[in-house]
């Protein structure tokens, strides 16, 4: 049998408040027997003690509960303390000095003198489903991904060198698709917050680098360049696995309006690039006459019904048409969302569905043994061709 001492030796803990912590990937509580009020660096290290990333997660400010228990130890009794508090996810906050940095970096870029608006095509190339900070899966992790990315831009400019040799190229136009963005929040799948291998910040501070990249890579070439993006699930602010505010209030088209800022500061290198953020049609997608053909760019999150992918766009495309709603008129729709590529005539209009630049995912992998080829959509659009676009390539 064991003795009384045995007994005082073992932690003495009012019931329901057990050291502890439960974490569903998007809120929690946290529970600690202290002497002291904890401050913010003890939270970090409790959090850390159960196996979650203090960078990521932390406290809710107001959640703090205090109990006081009377415990035995080594024959006294002692006053503990216990301590239990909400945690979430951070809130993704702008990182205002790595913008400023690139504003710097972006005033000692040399002048570009613009050509003049000639043409009778536009060279589009779309950026969709980056998702950086996506951690290791089947093509690897963030590394791999920006390196598909530099290596389909290299790709896609020396694509458009080769065009415009043989078309009337006037102007490039560089649309984001949404999801340039992971999220560590945990609401797309519950590994998520274990496997991203960026936190927000890290994740928003690459992606508005990648797309400042983007827009040098064509600036050179002194056309008018329209850059510009619509909003992905991956990029919603959202709490308890829902959006809390309005559909622009994401981090993909914060990314374009960031980047709108940065370029703003030299205006002799930049002043012929455009950022049409205010064009966003009913928060969620973009409408743009490209040289005479109206062309609708969507995520693709909000199409809903439909046996496949095909079917699911062309059903969203055909209910925007009786709705008159801002894409209604689209002669081209592009979506990503999906990660496949799908080019589809059969309603009379174009419908393309582009494939993403992530690492793919082991789970979809798995469980249906399929897997899709990365790629960057590029292709020319103008009312000079018969179906209003041609040369597409991915890249």
């Amino acid at each position: 049998m064991a003795n009384l001492s045995e007994f005082e030796r073992k932690p003495q803990h009012p019931k329901g408040w057990e050291p502890s912590l439960q974490w569903d990937g998007s809120k929690g509580t946290i529970t600690a027997a202290l002497t002291n009020e904890p401050d913010d660096s003890v939270w970090e290290q409790l959090i850390a003690d159960w196996g979650l990333d203090p960078t990521r997660t932390q406290v809710v400010d107001g959640s703090l509960q205090i109990r006081a228990w009377d415990a035995s130890r080594d024959g006294e009794i002692v006053r503990m303390k216990y301590y239990r508090a909400t945690i979430a996810p951070r809130q993704v906050t702008r990182d205002q000095a790595d913008i400023d940095a690139l504003c710097k970096l972006v005033e000692r870029r040399k002048l570009i003198k613009p050509v003049k608006p000639e043409g009778d095509s536009a060279f589009v190339v779309v950026l969709s489903d980056w998702q950086i900070g996506k951690g290791c899966e089947v093509r690897g992790g963030t590394p791999e991904t920006v390196e598909r990315i530099h290596s389909a831009l290299d790709q896609a400019v020396s694509r458009f060198k080769h065009l415009r040799k043989n078309y009337n190229v006037g102007a490039i136009y560089l649309i984001g698709l949404g999801d340039l963005v992971e999220g560590c929040s945990g609401d797309w799948y519950a590994m998520q917050t274990w496997s991203a291998d960026l936190n927000d910040r890290e994740q928003d501070k690459l992606v508005r680098r990648l797309i400042l990249e983007v827009i040098d890579a064509f600036a050179v070439f002194g056309l008018p360049i329209v850059c510009t993006g619509v909003p992905g699930n991956h990029g919603e602010n959202r709490k308890n696995g829902k959006a809390f505010s309005d559909w622009l209030d994401n981090r993909d088209y914060a990314a374009f309006e960031t980047v709108s800022e940065i370029c703003a500061q030299n205006p002799d290198r930049y002043g012929h690039v455009s950022f049409p953020l205010e064009m966003c049609d009913d928060d969620l997608t973009l409408t743009l006459d490209i040289f005479g053909v109206p062309t609708a760019f969507a995520h693709g999150h909000q199409f809903r019904s439909g046996t496949n992918s095909q079917a699911k766009m062309e059903g969203w495309f055909k209910g925007q048409a009786l709705g008159r709603t801002g894409v209604a008129d689209a002669q081209i729709l592009f979506a990503g969302h999906l990660h496949h590529f799908v080019l589809s005539e059969s309603t009379g209009r174009t419908v393309i569905q582009v494939p993403a630049m992530d690492g793919g995912s082991r789970w979809f992998q798995a469980t249906s043994g399929a897997s899709a080829p990365a790629g960057m959509v590029t292709t020319l659009i103008g009312s000079t061709f018969i179906r209003g676009w041609n040369e597409l390539l991915i890249v």
